[in-house]
């Protein structure tokens, strides 16, 4: 019966590509995204930084992990990245921050576990926590797009609950334009932990849709970690590229 009500949906409101609109009713398999569009997505397949997941150069033996991070180090211990934040793909971040499209948040989601639920699964974290956003930006915006993805990958993953853990500032300032150090600067204090909670799991997975520096990320696992949680991973939708060549 499923299986035909589906069929009916499909005729009567024939799936179209999010980014192009084409008709997908002749291409079989595709249900979001038309061949073309999908091999425009810049999703990763070269060599990342184990800690970050910024590029890193393809060198047999190199260290998984790059300069920034052996220099410099986050309180995170792991990055996956679905993908770069660029083209067709920072076009879908966008509009699922400004446009409150929860569409595009269960499309992308939907992408993420196609791509990612064999890494996902490696990781065996325990608790999936977004990254949280001011509450009067969440009430311009409508929604919190890591919180949406957050919420829609727990499903598939039911021994790891999504928990709302965090709160941050209202007066924290957005992160647009400022330096690697001008945005650890402003994370600083802006992000803290709801009352009444206490971490007794092993491994968090914080879950971002952007990162450039790891300065929020950053902040939300040392927040976790002085709450006592002994390992924090971090996934994001896209990552910034750094530069036009590989972290050395």
């Amino acid at each position: 019966m499923r299986r035909i009500g589906d069929g009916a949906r499909d005729l009567l409101f024939p799936p179209k590509c999010i980014s192009c609109s084409m008709d997908l009713k002749h291409q079989p398999g595709c249900d979001s995204f038309c061949s073309t569009c999908y091999q425009k997505l810049p999703l990763v397949n070269w060599p990342t930084c184990r800690c970050c997941a910024a590029r890193v150069p393809e060198i047999p033996g190199v260290v998984e992990t790059c300069i920034r991070c052996e220099t410099n180090g986050h309180a995170f211990d792991r990055t996956l990245a679905l993908g770069s934040y660029d083209g067709l793909l920072r076009d879908l971040i966008l509009r699922m921050k400004t446009d409150r499209s929860e569409m595009v948040a269960a499309i992308l989601s939907k992408l993420i576990l196609d791509r990612m639920e064999k890494s996902f699964r490696a990781l065996a974290f325990d608790v999936i926590v977004p990254i949280p956003m001011a509450t009067s930006r969440r009430l311009v915006r409508g929604t919190n797009p890591p919180a949406a993805i957050a919420e829609i990958l727990s499903r598939s993953f039911p021994s790891a609950p999504c928990l709302q853990l965090l709160t941050k500032s209202r007066n924290a300032s957005p992160q647009r334009g400022l330096s690697q150090a001008g945005r650890l600067r402003n994370m600083q204090g802006q992000i803290g932990i709801r009352n009444g909670y206490q971490l007794r799991s092993p491994h968090i997975l914080l879950v971002d849709d952007t990162m450039t520096t790891g300065a929020t990320c950053g902040e939300a696992a040392k927040v976790l970690k002085r709450q006592g949680a002994p390992r924090v991973s971090v996934f994001v939708v896209g990552r910034t590229p750094q530069g036009s060549k590989p972290v050395l």
